[in-house]
């Protein structure tokens, strides 16, 4: 069938090719032959005891029918082409449809248990027991130094242990023993150093300052600087904690005074 269906096709192209150049360019168009022919009446003889002895009128000239002109006349229509039956198409298949998942049915909730409250006794106030008698005053915290400094010190006072007066700035103080009495002489030493000083002093050999004074002269003129200060025993043991001190900047206040005192 297919074969049948491209030369009925060939033959169609082929027909309407033929018909479109009649009409565009027919002088292109071959002239049929049995056309070309002239048509030609035929002549009969005439025997000669037929023929009469006196001359036969003069016949007319037979007249002579034009030779007829071929007419084109227009090429046989082509049989016109059925197209073979249409094949039905064919169906489909459906597409396969998955199947419903399967909800879970939702698990029954059950009421939480809500746990029994536990009883807690409540404490009840315990008296406080108040001890007859005068009330105890405390004690001081005991230092684990035997000696610590005075409540007021370090306090600032104006030169007036020598004749220097604003030109100077130092240290001094004295020591004192458990009855606020000044120690001996020479039985404990003071230690300063700091803000490029590092210098150590007899207890007693500033007397203008007690029988137990210390002096440490440290600039010659007010000046704000840090230093520390610490007693010792004569063999350097420390016997009182580090205290870090600082001058300052005017002439009333050019001497810094520290006093200890043994408290144990």
């Amino acid at each position: 069938m297919s074969f049948l269906a491209a030369l009925l096709l060939l033959a169609s192209i082929g027909i309407v090719a033929l018909v479109v150049l009649y009409f565009v360019a027919p002088e292109r168009l071959p002239e049929p032959t049995f056309l070309q022919k002239a048509y030609e009446l035929p002549t009969l003889a005439v025997p000669a005891a037929l023929m009469p002895d006196e001359d036969l009128p003069t016949l007319v000239a037979a007249i002579e029918l034009p030779s007829s002109t071929p007419t084109a006349t227009e090429p046989p229509l082509a049989p016109t082409w059925t197209p073979p039956p249409r094949q039905a198409s064919a169906t489909p298949l459906p597409l396969s449809t998955l199947k419903p998942s399967v909800t879970p049915s939702p698990l029954p909730t059950f009421p939480t248990k809500t746990p029994t409250p536990t009883y807690t006794p409540t404490s009840t106030n315990t008296p406080t027991v108040t001890p007859p008698g005068p009330t105890s005053t405390p004690t001081a915290t005991r230092s684990a130094y035997p000696f610590t400094k005075t409540d007021n010190s370090p306090f600032y006072l104006q030169n007036h242990a020598n004749n220097a007066g604003c030109g100077w700035l130092g240290l001094a103080g004295e020591v004192l023993d458990l009855e606020r009495n000044p120690v001996p002489v020479g039985s404990y030493r003071v230690h300063v150093w700091g803000s490029a000083i590092d210098e150590r002093v007899i207890v007693g050999s500033a007397p203008d300052y007690g029988p137990s004074g210390w002096e440490q002269f440290v600039f010659d003129s007010p000046v704000m600087r840090d230093y520390n200060v610490q007693l010792e025993s004569p063999n350097g043991t420390a016997v009182s904690q580090v205290y870090r001190v600082q001058t300052h900047t005017t002439c009333n206040e050019n001497l810094l005074q520290l006093n200890f005192v043994q408290n144990h």
